[in-house]
């Protein structure tokens, strides 16, 4: 079982990631550019 980071955000869509550490830069970026975003992780 493998977790799945989804980012969601209406300029860049859905995005699936599997690396944490990835998923989580990439919050930090849109957050520090003023993009709104809705995160979730689900597990495969």
């Amino acid at each position: 079982m493998k977790i799945v980071y989804r980012i969601k955000s209406n300029e860049h869509g859905v995005i699936l990631l599997k690396r944490r550490k990835i998923a989580k830069a990439f919050r930090w970026w849109l957050r520090e550019n003023g993009f709104s975003y809705d995160s979730c992780i689900f597990f495969d």
